[in-house]
């Protein structure tokens, strides 16, 4: 299993029913299952 860089976390999100911060404050501290979609249109 990979980890997500520290930079990473660390960036700034924003999108739908997300709550303003970083991606680390989006996670917590419970695993979570992470997917992204890519829009290539």
């Amino acid at each position: 299993m990979k980890s997500i860089p520290q930079t990473v976390l660390d960036t700034a999100v924003k999108g739908v029913n997300l709550a303003p911060g970083t991606l680390r404050a989006q996670l917590g501290e419970t695993p979570t299952l992470l997917i992204f979609l890519r829009h290539f249109g």
